[in-house]
């Protein structure tokens, strides 16, 4: 290849690059199933969907979220726990078709979920948006999606008896462990904590659970390979992907579903199937 050959291929190049980062890969959803052991006596294991940071907006468009959940549905879960950040910002999507979208999931399947930082409290407000989560949380409960704000809930799939605990947004200073533990009794049965940002973890370190679900971190968005991702927005970053053990327990942490500057470079949006035993 000669010199002029090469630097005109450049711009080709990059914008070939650009494009895939851009168009291809935010858009490529991947599913993934991971099997997490608790030890619990289950007669088989709860196929718990994880899905998060949905960040409705004019990048994320309802329709690529309604893919989405077709997908999820798909994978015959028993429950579907949604773990925060449903919008970017207060005035960047369709509220009605928002809500209709996520009343196709939660039709079909119990549907559970925990806000997240980009929607609403502290720290939405200092960047000008939601001054409090009561905007998105009430559309997602007309969606009907079961919002667990610092609170339990007790459900069973066929006869097994399941803790879903969710809790406030840790950057949004609403993390209330306590509260979100009161209802919740040693009888056995698995408990799954809905926590948007992992790195709420150690609130809740001494509170009596299984697995928790984490998002926040979208992956990183880029994945360098033998690297892994150069920026992630928490500070223990041995949890910003992934399933990853915590105190003989386990921490998942999924890539999401969106984005919020419109690019992904291999670290496609994750639909992740759970097999909880």
């Amino acid at each position: 290849m000669n010199r002029r050959v090469f630097l005109f291929g450049l711009p080709t190049a990059a914008l070939s690059a650009f494009g895939y980062a851009r168009i291809i890969e935010p858009r490529w959803l991947e599913d993934t199933q991971k099997s997490v052991v608790t030890g619990r006596h289950l007669r088989r294991p709860l196929r718990v969907a994880h899905i998060a940071d949905f960040h409705a907006s004019a990048l994320i468009p309802i329709t690529f979220l309604e893919e989405a959940f077709r997908r999820v549905l798909a994978m015959k879960p028993d429950v579907v726990c949604i773990t925060g950040d449903f919008v970017t910002t207060d005035n960047d999507f369709d509220k009605p078709k928002y809500e209709a979208a996520l009343q196709m999931l939660s039709s079909r399947v119990p549907a559970y979920a925990v806000l997240g930082n980009h929607d609403g409290g502290v720290w939405a407000a200092r960047s000008g948006w939601f001054p409090n989560h009561f905007y998105v949380q009430e559309m997602v409960g007309r969606g009907g999606v079961k919002v667990l704000h610092n609170d339990s809930a007790r459900i069973e799939i066929e006869g097994m008896p399941l803790w879903l605990v969710g809790v406030g947004d840790w950057w949004s200073e609403e993390l209330r462990a306590g509260m979100a533990f009161e209802k919740v009794t040693n009888d056995g049965a698995p408990v799954i904590v809905l926590n948007h940002n992992p790195d709420g973890k150690d609130d809740c370190g001494l509170l009596p659970w299984d697995l928790m679900l984490c998002g926040h971190t979208h992956g990183g968005q880029v994945m360098i390979p033998f690297y892994g991702p150069p920026i992630v927005p928490i500070i223990d970053t041995r949890y910003a992907v992934g399933l990853n053990a915590y105190q003989n327990r386990w921490i998942h942490t999924t890539r999401g579903v969106g984005n919020i500057v419109g690019i992904r470079v291999n670290c496609r949006p994750e639909l992740s199937l759970l097999l909880v035993s």
